[in-house]
């Protein structure tokens, strides 16, 4: 009866992470069309960035004081951790800018799919994953292999700098790491909670950017124009409310999920959306670059099965030594000759 409730409880677990992954992949896929419209009325990325985060920090630190969210109360060591967390984040989207303006997007998403590699190296090391099964490895394989032939049969790699696009690489592949080791270094908090500190540090981080970049000063100038309109506002609200959603699912997610799966996750939903765009626009791909596209995808899904049914096979084994073992302690034991 035991056994039969585990294997319950596993399914049960199963269907939330693909719950979790599904949720956090369609919120990150909308919430970069919800950036493009935002951008396109308010030019200024690190003011809207800024005001994302900053409001998200905002919203939670209320609803944890008014009881509403069971939000971590703030305190210094804790934000001290979360200050790496962050500070990994910024680099990220430096080393993404740069590497966008040193090479093509084609060529800057098949580093970003290598860097899976590295990532499942860390997980193993550094966080002490389990080691990837033949199964896993050939899927991430699959994934690779079909960026790298979407661009081969699309527009090839365009490389200027190949600096900053290898640095957008190694930060990609370190980023979910740090997250996951922030994650466990505070085991006991809760999701919105590290929502509310990671977007805290952020705001922080990120401010003096504002600043230094001169956006305030692009932002006093459209409202000065009358171009911060309602439909500005309201998309940048929404921008924002999207944000504290994407921000608590990937807690969330890397939670329940190792970091290189978090990584492939990243991966597929490029991929997805290249999909999309080339559905929706008119420089559409040719069938070869769609069919290596499908073939990656494929790839992620075969990943996401490997590694449940290695998730599953290991939680089996596990259940049966603890069965194994309650089974020989409670048998009774001969006793021994008494030497007379």
């Amino acid at each position: 009866e035991g056994y039969v409730l585990n294997e319950m409880a596993m399914a049960a677990s199963q269907s939330f992470v693909l719950f979790l992954i599904a949720s956090h992949m369609t919120v990150s896929s909308t919430m970069l069309v919800l950036n493009k419209a935002v951008l396109k009325v308010i030019p200024a990325p690190t003011a809207v960035l800024l005001a994302q985060v900053g409001s998200s920090a905002l919203i939670l630190w209320l609803l944890g004081k008014t009881g509403t969210l069971k939000v971590d109360a703030f305190t210094l060591p804790t934000a001290k951790l979360f200050f790496w967390n962050a500070l990994a984040f910024m680099t990220l989207l430096f080393t993404n800018a740069k590497a966008l303006e040193s090479a093509n997007v084609e060529a800057v998403i098949v580093f970003r799919t290598l860097s899976i590699f590295v990532t499942a190296y860390g997980d193993f090391r550094l966080l002490q994953a389990q080691a990837l099964n033949t199964e896993a490895i050939v899927s991430l394989c699959m994934v690779v292999f079909g960026a790298i032939g979407y661009v081969l049969s699309d527009k090839g790699f365009i490389i200027k700098n190949m600096f900053w696009v290898f640095c957008y690489g190694c930060t990609n592949a370190a980023y979910p790491i740090v997250t996951k080791m922030v994650i466990r270094s505070n085991d006991n908090m809760t999701s919105w909670g590290r929502t509310y500190y990671n977007n805290l540090m952020t705001f922080m981080i990120f401010l003096p950017g504002m600043f230094a970049l001169g956006e305030h000063t692009t932002v006093a100038g459209l409202e000065d124009k009358g171009d911060l309109t309602v439909h500005a506002i309201t998309l940048l609200v929404m921008s924002c409310i999207w944000g504290t959603g994407i921000s608590f699912l990937g807690f969330l997610c890397l939670e329940n999920v190792s970091a290189t799966t978090f990584n492939v996750m990243g991966n597929a939903n490029k991929m997805l959306t290249l999909v999309i765009n080339s559905l929706l626009w008119s420089n559409h791909a040719s069938i070869e670059a769609n069919f290596c596209l499908a073939f990656s995808l494929v790839g992620a899904g075969f990943y996401g099965e490997a590694k449940r049914r290695q998730s599953a096979n290991s939680r089996s084994l596990n259940d049966l030594e603890a069965r194994a073992g309650s089974e020989s302690e409670s048998r009774p034991q001969p006793s021994l000759p008494s030497s007379s």
